[in-house]
């Protein structure tokens, strides 16, 4: 028999467990230097439950005894998960959200990491997505967002409480016996194929940094400073696909663009990487300030209007940046120097196999008055052409 709306809000809270005296604690069930050990869930058919933590007490399972050290000291933390009905053939229940309440201050600053297991495997399951086992939280002085490699997973937040919602939950409830919770240092180190900040993925990293606004404060920059890393906006940055517009309206189009410098033939260069927010200012200034219907009929504009992961600093990328996408996207190893060829797409290779690239994209870099440059993701030709034609727009942005 089906759950009802009202049934996927009744909850239970566990009985409180019998503490046990830590002297008593068997050693090998103590984890040095954890932060929070998680605790254990079980699931009731489709039912959710309330799991306190506490700190330094023996919490006991009736599997054995476990030793749960929680960075909120002597306050217990309490873990609410819940599950939603999806319809299918047949419908099944799905671990759908998860929230964590009364966290103190003591937790400010870390990630917290949450994972589900069945009840005969130490391998987490896939929560959302179709592989991301754990879903990661940071903590941001009370503020909570999703963390590295969280794509796909919306983030509530209120004092001392967090939701953590999978917008696709894999993991079936009939399939979780035991949830955990730990938490430990913020990761700031993404890696290629990452989720970003943005909502978007991580296509380019620079450990060395790369200038993407201290030269150039007059027009700003996402940073006001050195970057690290490229991010592009996910293939349903527009609600569908990838949309199709002019580069410049009206006179705009045969007329040139202050400040864009990266303009004529030299567009592959690592001075071109980080320029596009610039580029993007620029043009927008140019074609019309306000991001509403009319102005977001123009390429910079749709990009700089976009506002994903309530990021105010998306742009329609350079040439330079561009090749580096069409690098990622086709599975051909980054390089600022070499033109994009060789490889397919769409390509696993790089993380790049789910994010929906077409064919020929606008970038923000200017050939001349008339004309700009253009990237094919789909073959290996990066051409100039006029402002007027209608290709394919996808934001980036570099932080």
């Amino acid at each position: 028999m089906g759950t009802s709306e009202t049934d996927l809000n009744d909850f239970y809270h566990d009985d409180p467990a019998p503490q046990i005296p830590k002297s008593k604690l068997p050693s090998k069930f103590i984890t040095a230097g954890a932060v929070i050990l998680g605790s254990i869930f079980f699931f009731q058919s489709t039912f959710a439950g309330n799991i306190s933590l506490s700190s330094g007490t023996g919490i006991e399972f009736g599997q054995g005894v476990s030793q749960a050290v929680a960075c909120s000291g002597e306050t217990n933390l309490t873990l609410t998960p819940r599950s939603s009905f999806t319809n299918g053939s047949p419908g099944a229940h799905y671990l759908q959200s998860v929230t964590v309440s009364n966290i103190p201050d003591s937790c400010f600053g870390v990630d917290f990491t949450i994972s589900a297991y069945n009840d005969s495997s130490s391998t987490p399951l896939a929560l959302f997505e179709t592989s991301t086992t754990s879903a990661v939280i940071y903590n941001n002085a009370g503020t909570f967002s999703p963390g590295i490699r969280s794509c796909n997973m919306t983030v509530a937040s209120s004092t001392g409480t967090f939701t953590a919602t999978f917008t696709v939950p894999v993991a079936q409830s009939s399939s979780v016996f035991k949830l955990t919770i730990q938490s430990g240092a913020h990761n700031t180190l993404y890696k290629v194929g990452d989720c970003g900040p943005g909502g978007g993925l991580i296509y380019y990293v620079n450990a060395a940094g790369f200038d993407c606004g201290a030269t150039y404060s007059a027009t700003g920059s996402p940073t006001g400073g050195k970057c690290k890393y490229l991010e592009v906006a996910p293939s349903v940055w527009n609600t569908g696909s990838d949309p199709t517009k002019a580069w410049a309206l009206g006179a705009n189009s045969y007329t040139g663009v202050a400040g864009i410098t990266d303009e004529g033939s030299a567009y592959n260069n690592i001075l071109g990487v980080g320029l596009g927010y610039q580029n993007s200012i620029a043009i927008v200034t140019q074609n019309g300030a306000a991001y509403n219907a009319s102005s977001n009929n123009y390429a910079a504009g749709a990009a700089r209007a976009y506002a994903g992961g309530s990021k105010s600093d998306w742009y329609l990328p350079t040439t330079a940046e561009l090749n580096l996408l069409c690098q990622w996207a086709r599975g051909v190893a980054p390089s600022v120097s070499t033109r994009c060829t060789g490889g397919s797409l769409p390509s696993a290779t790089y993380g790049a196999g789910s994010a929906g690239f077409l064919d020929y994209y606008w970038s923000s870099s200017e050939f001349s008055a008339g004309r700009a440059w253009y990237q094919s993701l789909g073959g290996e030709d990066q051409s100039n052409g006029s402002k007027t034609l209608a290709l394919y727009v996808r934001p980036v942005r570099a932080f």
